[in-house]
């Protein structure tokens, strides 16, 4: 009869430690869950390039490593980093691509890949399958070509910014990160600031730009507002002391209308000291903006070969006459450089500076290791770049000029 207890105990206490290892797994699994709960839709074609290989046929390669970048994983390249340890890079790292001619200078490229396992970790991809042009050479590619190409998934609508019911922005980015085209209310303060010193100091004066903010208003007149911050020094003809003034040049509620930022009005405020004019309002949500831009933390600003990343742009690679291509090879659109965002360690401002650099250090021209040396050390830390003598520049396409004009205007705008 005791023998019976006992054993009766024994299963008893055998099912409490089943239900609790079940218990501890349902939790752990939960745990997962929440903290990977998140969802990261990835536009593969951003990180993709096709091209041709060293024997001149069809080429393909995924840039992993800015995908583990952006997405904030370890990277297997890396020493003490083991792919395998965790099942969402080892899915990525084994992804295969295909390609299937469409013509001579068109392939559809599809994707093999564990969707599966990247869909329990929060990761799916945008498309799966699509059309992109040979740019040029692709290095260390090895395609694999399948028969019959499967239909092409058809690209979603492009979200608009982040705006209320009656259009009044409630962000500076986009509902994908990306920021938007200020030109029109950058040019709007410039305009009020030179009104404003000329009116009060005639000619002699330099002005500097001591903060940049945008205010989202939780109740009252305004909706939102974009605020520039100055300190102007007036500089006396007749050698006696310079003196400064200090003002703000508010832009009242940004409004979103046919794909352009707008303004209802413009005021510009004098203010007893620069941290005066630093104050920001207390009735709203305040963002404080980096060079001109909002910065997103932990993304970044480079791709693998130390090229600007643009927003909905492939990553960069090698032609066959040896130039790197990256975006800023061909022209640039006004709102694929506004796009841009400050990022860890650079102003939106400093990016555009990159942006300019990249079109020189592609045809090989030197940096001054003294006056230009965040781009010496940059653009030198990457096995493609070697300084020349007599430098390349002569070789740049209209193309090229026309964007280091224009990447050097939009940083004024913003940055002035």
């Amino acid at each position: 009869m005791k023998t019976g207890t006992d054993n009766r105990k024994k299963r008893i206490r055998l099912a409490w430690i089943v239900s609790g290892i079940v218990l501890g797994v349902s939790l752990l699994i939960a745990i997962v869950s929440i903290v990977r709960g998140h969802r990261t839709v990835i536009d593969l074609e951003n990180y993709v390039n096709v091209g041709t290989d060293a024997g001149g046929n069809p080429a393909v390669l995924l840039d992993v490593d800015a995908i583990l970048n952006d997405l904030h994983l370890p990277n297997p390249n890396r020493p003490g980093v083991n792919a395998s340890d965790y099942p969402e890079v080892y899915a990525l790292c084994t992804a295969k691509m295909h390609l299937y001619p469409i013509d001579d200078e068109l392939m559809r490229v599809t994707i093999e890949a564990d969707t599966d396992t990247l869909e329990r970790y929060g990761i799916s991809f945008l498309n799966t399958t699509w059309e992109q042009q040979i740019r040029g050479f692709v290095e260390g590619a090895t395609p694999t070509p399948i028969p019959l190409p499967p239909e092409a998934t058809p690209s979603p609508e492009p979200t608009p910014a982040a705006v209320t019911e009656d259009g009044y922005l409630t962000s500076l980015l986009d509902a994908e990160g990306n920021g938007v085209n200020l030109r029109a209310v950058c040019e709007a303060v410039h305009s009020e600031r030179d009104f404003l010193c000329k009116e009060i100091f005639g000619n002699n004066y330099d002005t500097t730009k001591t903060q940049v903010a945008f205010i989202v208003y939780t109740g009252g007149r305004h909706r939102n507002l974009y605020r520039a911050s100055y300190t102007a020094t007036y500089r006396p003809e007749d050698g006696t002391e310079p003196y400064s003034v200090w003002f703000t040049v508010d832009v009242y509620d940004l409004i979103r209308t046919d794909g352009q930022i707008a303004f209802s009005s413009i005021d510009v405020s004098m203010c007893e000291s620069e941290e005066d004019s630093k104050r920001l309002p207390s009735n709203g949500t305040a963002t404080r903006l980096w060079g001109g831009g909002v910065r997103m933390d932990g993304k970044t600003g480079f791709d693998l070969n130390g090229f600007v990343r643009f927003a909905d742009q492939p990553t960069s690679y090698r032609l066959a006459n040896g130039v790197y291509w990256s975006p800023t090879y061909d022209a640039l659109s006004e709102d694929m450089i506004w796009k841009l965002t400050a990022v860890d360690g650079h102003s939106l401002a400093n990016l555009l500076r990159y942006a300019r650099k990249e079109i020189y250090a592609r045809y090989y021209v030197a940096f001054d290791p003294k006056s230009e040396r965040e781009f010496y050390e940059h653009y030198n830390s990457y096995d493609w770049y070697e300084e020349r003598q007599p430098d390349l520049e002569w070789l740049m396409t209209d193309a090229e000029r026309n964007n280091i004009r224009l990447l050097r205007e939009i940083q004024s705008l913003i940055e002035k």
